[in-house]
């Protein structure tokens, strides 16, 4: 989910009404992409329009005050916040390059301050930007090294754009991003953006055979990246006006199946010593947007249904998050499509020959200093040596079944609410489990297990 424009006071009117937030909930969005300016957290004002009647709690606040209230919201609602350098100036067009004559490197980089969990940390490189090892004034993936290194302590995910738009990773292959400190590379993300024709129409978005031409276009773009390089790749805006008939709906629909084919809606990401599922970003919410349009219809309280359908269609499980008791408690998420890797959970069998399974659950969170709230989320590896054992019940009719006990043991230090996990034998009777696809389960919502302990699930 991300929202558009570069004016903060069009994030609160946004985030501080409760229904917004619910319908965000509600629909499936667990992340918000927002955009700022440069301009914005360097002056920091305080003239801002807002309505006081509605918000008295906000008169009087300045810019990046408002936006930490924003964060601190969202937070509240289990909804991740990713920080995205939009543009130079609220007023202009976004910059070909991460700088200018006003704004160096030095002072671009000097601006990030906040520890959310994702920084975006330049929109839309295009025309003078390039990516290879040739010129340092205009090869965004150098700058982009350089950047990430200055910011070594942030303790988050660096999203890098593609150029031309955002649209082309292509010389990853040959120039992936390398700051030479692992740990720093772990936690880059690629981060295309990619629409279709009610934006530019490509003369791709013309041809006969469209949209089934377009597969081979966006594996060379980015589609390679996951497999070739072993790194994430995370769509940071997608979308359009998507209307019903219309070429620009084909597209939408298209790239929706293409996201699932290719695994590309779920990205197993390991942070630190955890893992956290990151999915797409629709652009977007606010329904001004001039060439596409938002997911709120012009009222701005209305959710756009056919749009709605496309991003659940592209990530009907994704991962949820849920504030309790200073922490945030994980619930994992699940790939669409059966032949990509399930998450939530790692799934070991017993000894060989028996029929036990073991789930070592290491969803965790941990809150940073306010306004901002990081979050990690597992699994994570449990010590050895937890096991159960298959006991043989009297079934209804009379003859024996045999019973499984499922030990969840949480090595995380914070709780863990319920974990999905896909078992090596056949269920009858799922009792308290929820189905979430075919072979895919989840315990109960309302099992929570405390740090360290272990929870038996029969």
């Amino acid at each position: 989910w991300t929202t558009a424009g570069a004016q903060i006071q069009v994030f609160m009117k946004m985030a501080l009404q409760e229904n917004k937030a619910k319908s965000s909930q509600n629909n499936n969005f667990n992340a918000i992409r927002v955009p700022f300016s440069l301009e914005m957290v360097k002056n920091n004002p305080s003239n801002l329009n807002i309505n006081c009647g509605s918000n008295p709690g906000l008169c009087g606040k300045t810019a990046l005050q408002l936006l930490d209230a924003f964060i601190d919201r969202a937070a509240e609602r289990g909804l991740l916040i990713m920080l995205d350098n939009h543009r130079i100036t609220p007023g202009g067009g976004i910059s070909e390059l991460w700088y200018n004559n006003e704004y160096p490197e030095s002072q671009v980089i000097s601006l990030w301050q906040w520890n959310v969990f994702a920084i975006d940390l330049k929109n839309e490189p295009h025309d003078s930007a390039s990516w290879g090892n040739s010129n340092a004034a205009t090869d965004w993936n150098k700058a982009a090294e350089r950047i990430i290194n200055s910011l070594s302590s942030f303790p988050g995910l660096f999203f890098v754009e593609g150029i031309e738009w955002g649209n082309r990773l292509e010389n990853v292959a040959q120039f992936p991003i390398n700051t030479g400190n692992a740990s720093l590379n772990n936690r880059v993300i690629y981060s295309p953006h990619c629409y279709g024709p009610s934006v530019y129409d490509r003369p791709e978005f013309n041809t006969q055979d469209f949209p089934n031409n377009l597969d081979g276009i966006y594996m060379a773009k980015y589609g390679f990246i996951v497999n070739q390089t072993g790194h994430p790749v995370v769509v940071g805006e997608w979308g359009g006006r998507a209307e019903v008939g219309s070429r620009d709906m084909a597209w939408n629909q298209w790239y929706v199946e293409w996201l699932r084919s290719k695994c590309i809606t779920n990205n197993l990401l390991i942070i630190l010593e955890y893992t956290i599922h990151i999915y797409q970003f629709y652009w977007c919410l606010n329904p001004n947007s001039a060439d596409t349009g938002g997911l709120l219809e012009d009222d701005w309280l209305t959710p756009t249904p056919r749009k709605i359908n496309l991003t659940n269609r592209a990530q009907p499980n994704p991962t949820k998050f849920q504030p309790q008791n200073g922490q945030i408690c994980i619930t994992a998420g699940a790939f669409p499509e059966a032949h990509c890797r399930v998450g939530g959970g790692q799934v070991t069998t017993g000894a060989p020959g028996s029929t036990t399974t073991t789930v070592h659950a290491g969803a965790t969170s941990t809150t940073t200093k306010a306004p901002t709230t990081t979050v990690h989320a597992g699994p994570t590896t449990s010590p050895p040596g937890p096991s159960t054992t298959t006991t043989v019940v009297q079934g209804e009719n009379g003859s024996p079944v045999k019973q499984y006990t499922l030990r969840i043991s949480n090595g995380s230090p914070s709780t863990v609410c319920s974990v999905q996990f896909k078992p090596n034998a056949s269920i009858k009777d799922k009792w308290n489990l929820e189905e979430v696809s075919s072979g895919l389960y989840r315990t109960p919502s309302w099992m929570t297990i405390a740090p360290g302990a272990v929870s038996d699930q029969a």
